[in-house]
């Protein structure tokens, strides 16, 4: 029991921290980078949020609307690096709350 939208039944509010109470299972909340190419074929630097070790890259919202939640990033110092995982396990916390799973407490 996985992070799923296919049932769009949770479209609410999660707690602070790397770990989903949502549900049962529990998921952890984490970083994933990855290169892609551009559409100017130059090669980007990407990260997204992870959520159960499944990366997100798109996610559905309110009224099913679909939001990219990949962002680029460059050579970052390790302040930066820690930043960019910061602002990436706001976002996981934003999208979990989406899940099929999730429930209101």
């Amino acid at each position: 029991m996985s992070f799923t939208q296919e049932k769009e039944t949770n479209l609410h509010n999660l707690p602070d921290g790397t770990i989903c109470d949502g549900c049962d299972k529990h998921c952890k909340l984490g970083f994933h980078h990855f290169a892609a190419l551009s559409v100017s074929k130059r090669t980007e630097k990407l990260c997204c949020p992870t959520i159960d070790g499944q990366p997100i890259k798109r996610y559905k919202g309110k009224n099913g609307e679909i939001f990219d939640a990949t962002q680029k990033y460059y050579d970052f110092t390790i302040y930066d690096i820690r930043y960019a995982k910061e602002r990436i396990n706001e976002l996981a916390q934003k999208i979990v709350k989406y899940c099929d799973h999730y429930k209101q407490r």
